[in-house]
């Protein structure tokens, strides 16, 4: 492994400082009054938890509800109480007023809200059908845009499941028109459960190798994506286990490692060891595209049902730390040719950190820039003209299963709304505004702290070791789940 030297990240922050600004006002001045409008009403609802209940309500409940009749009542029920002023009096006097004809017009309510729903998602959830799939990404390359296509799906159940979203991103891999598709373990297999690691291992390497064959002869880079923290080292193990056979030494592909979990500084470090052994026998170069996590609601419940402490950090500020340390690690110890990353942020800050980063390097190729397609367009535009290119997280479905677009808009929904979140604040900067200095010292402690932060896992359970005692009191406490992926 070796060290590549560059000038330390405390000199570059003044340049991505400025460059932060720059890129926030290029975007402020390219906004288009539509994208205004929506911004401002994006802004309300992430800042209005009773606003964001009621949309994730509409979408959980009154789309999900096969029976007409019974959706209309529902719908009823929702805004009989009032509708929240996040949402604007012209949606807010419809949506009040549809509530009320529902039970009479059950079929004009149920396509007012798909068309109401259909409209504010266009954009951020892709159309799965090939002719407006075609238009759409013909459309963003056109504007110098990449796709990222992620075919959304519900939770796979059985294998007659797992075989049809195969044949699903199949699909998609094979199409002239898409360059790059993300695929996660789960969406693969059914079923699996590190407790059963070798019947697990086997099955994804040999769907993951099946999909590897087919976007080598398409010409189409797979990103393995990352869920939960249980999947980890599956996820890892099976992307290394697949690239490490012989038919696939000149394959490029990526995996996603999220730096919420410390775990993934474990994880970095073997991709970069096993990466830079890879290239020096002649393998291709991986990609490692670094985002800072999304499943982090699901995390918190599992870990409250089973009495475990939460997998990913406790704090926000720590979540920032990390994700520059890996970032900094990766390119410190990465042998120039094995490995490059995706960036992953609407923090116009970590984007211009990694830029100005990228310009110190030796190879600044290594360093690509991505974003999630929709969220804050502005925005998209003013880095894609800064960077020279931006890669798009692109999710796709089909309106059969566009229910599998609602867990995504409430993870979402849910991560954006967070009071640290920089996207939440986003619709409030200007240069120099209280909001903006905030979020540079945010920036700056991130910074500083990054060798700090802790990167040993916080599930250290071990039954081997454990005592456990009860009280003689009497006082009842669960003993805590087996936790296996220790």
């Amino acid at each position: 492994m070796s060290v590549t030297t560059s000038p330390s990240p405390e000199t570059l922050a003044p340049a991505a400082e400025t460059r932060a600004a720059r890129l926030l006002s290029t975007a402020l001045a390219g906004t288009s009054r539509k994208e205004r409008r929506a911004s401002r009403r994006l802004g309300r609802l992430l800042a209005d938890d009773a606003g964001r209940d009621l949309l994730l309500d509409l979408t959980d409940q009154v789309l999900r509800i096969r029976d007409r009749k019974r959706a209309a009542r529902r719908l009823r029920d929702l805004v009989k109480g009032g509708v929240p002023r996040s949402l604007g009096f012209i949606d807010g006097m419809g949506l009040r007023v549809l509530g009320r004809i529902a039970p009479y017009a059950p079929l004009l309510a149920e396509r007012a809200v798909d068309w109401r729903v259909n409209r504010e998602t266009a954009g951020v959830i892709l159309p799965g059908e090939s002719a407006p799939l075609g238009r759409y990404l013909a459309k963003r390359r056109d504007e110098g845009f990449d796709l990222n296509v992620n075919v959304l799906g519900e939770a796979i159940l059985g294998d007659d499941e797992a075989d049809a979203r195969f044949a699903l991103v199949t699909s998609r891999v094979r199409r002239p028109d898409v360059n790059y598709v993300s695929i996660k373990i789960s969406a693969l297999c059914a079923n699996l459960d590190v407790l059963a690691w070798d019947d697990s291992m086997a099955r994804i390497t040999d769907r993951l190798a099946a999909l590897y064959r087919i976007a080598r002869d398409n010409n189409t880079f797979v990103n393995l994506d990352m869920e939960e923290h249980r999947d980890l080292d599956l996820s890892v193990e099976a992307f290394i286990t697949v690239l490490d056979q012989e038919e696939f030494r000149d394959l490029r592909a990526g995996i996603v490692l999220q730096a919420y979990i410390p775990d993934s500084h474990g994880a970095l470090d073997r991709l970069i060891t096993w990466a830079n052994a890879r290239h020096a026998t002649g393998g291709a170069p991986i990609k490692i595209r670094l985002v800072k996590g999304a499943n982090l609601a699901m995390e918190q419940v599992e870990a409250e049902l089973h009495d475990w402490p939460q997998a990913p950090y406790y704090a926000k500020a720590d979540v920032d730390a990390s994700y520059k340390a890996m970032l900094e690690k990766a390119v410190t110890y990465a042998d120039p040719g094995a490995l490059w990353l995706g960036v992953a942020s609407h923090n116009l800050f970590d984007v211009a950190w990694a830029l100005t980063l990228r310009e110190s390097l030796p190879d600044p190729a290594m360093i690509e820039i991505e974003m999630l397609e929709g969220m804050a367009p502005a925005q998209a535009r003013a880095v894609r003209d800064e960077a020279g290119a931006l890669l798009l997280y692109a999710p796709v479905v089909e309106k059969a299963d566009r229910e599998a677009s609602i867990a995504y808009l409430s993870r979402r929904l849910d991560e954006n709304s967070g009071p640290e979140n920089f996207l939440r604040s986003l619709f409030d900067l200007t240069p120099d505004s209280p909001a903006w200095q905030r979020e540079r010292d945010r920036f700056r402690d991130a910074l500083a702290r990054r060798h700090d932060v802790e990167t040993t896992s916080h599930r250290t359970q071990d039954r081997r070791a454990e005592q456990v005692t009860f009280p003689a009191d009497g006082s009842f406490r669960n003993v805590a789940d087996t936790d296996f992926t220790t």
